[in-house]
């Protein structure tokens, strides 16, 4: 039974800072005063959907980050993402993740927004409504002209990018379709295919001082039929989904 992830990519984070999301996100957390430790955030008022006000920029170990693929354990298809840094297993973090806030659309997933219990467990929630063209409405992107990252091939697709190299970088990304746009050694863009409503998590080290790992999903991400690329072992177990 095969029990060691495949690393598909890698790149360093060396500033201590990362950047998220799609490229007006990247560009506006790179823009922002950087966020300290594991946020706290308040929904933002009005409407009918729970956002928060996030900045698109963490704190972040540095030194080597390995992205593995979420696959789906018949069809190996891709259907999510883990980022996690060299020295984290990449088991017991997911683990981990899903046990505090996993999917919310599975049971017994933990919480489904940022509290004070993810809080306390170094977990970072960002929702469907929490990034991408949501949230572009209230985005002001200034020094570049405006990003589309829209994708015709109905994929989901987010980036992580070094604080001080993001603003590089999206010059680098915003000519290229999300499906050939590649990592560098201070950026990670994961896509995946046939995703609708993209979901992310944040795990931080034990001292809640900045974040190791990053796990991103969908809804088309069904984590007890889903393994770690290399890995034979469903992340969940169907009795307890």
């Amino acid at each position: 039974m095969a029990t060691t992830p495949t690393v598909h990519a890698t790149f360093s984070v060396t500033s201590g800072r990362l950047c998220f999301g799609d490229l007006e996100n990247i560009w506006q957390g790179a823009s922002t005063e950087p966020v300290h430790g594991v946020p706290t955030f308040s929904a933002l008022q009005g409407g009918t959907i729970k956002q928060f006000d996030f900045k698109y920029n963490l704190p972040a170990e540095n030194g080597t980050w390995n992205a593995i693929q979420l696959v789906d354990v018949a069809s190996q298809n891709v259907c999510g993402w883990l980022a996690t840094h060299a020295d984290v297993d990449p088991a017991q973090e997911v683990d981990k993740i899903l046990r505090v806030s996993g999917a919310p659309y599975e049971n017994n997933s933990g919480s489904r927004f940022n509290n004070e219990d993810t809080k306390a467990e170094g977990v970072l929630v960002v929702n469907r409504y929490d990034w991408g063209y949501y949230t572009h409405d209230r985005i002001q992107v200034n020094g570049i002209e405006t990003l589309d990252d829209y994708d015709p091939d109905m994929a989901e697709s987010v980036g992580l990018v070094d604080y001080e190299r993001a603003k590089d970088q999206v010059t680098k990304w915003k000519d290229q379709h999300p499906s050939k746009r590649t990592a560098s050694d201070n950026a990670l863009w994961l896509r995946i295919p046939d995703g609708e409503y993209k979901f992310g998590r944040f795990g931080y080290n034990d001292a809640r001082t900045a974040a190791r790992s990053f796990l991103f999903f969908t809804t088309n991400t069904e984590f007890c039929m889903t393994a770690l690329a290399g890995c034979s072992q469903p992340l969940r177990r169907e009795e307890d989904v």
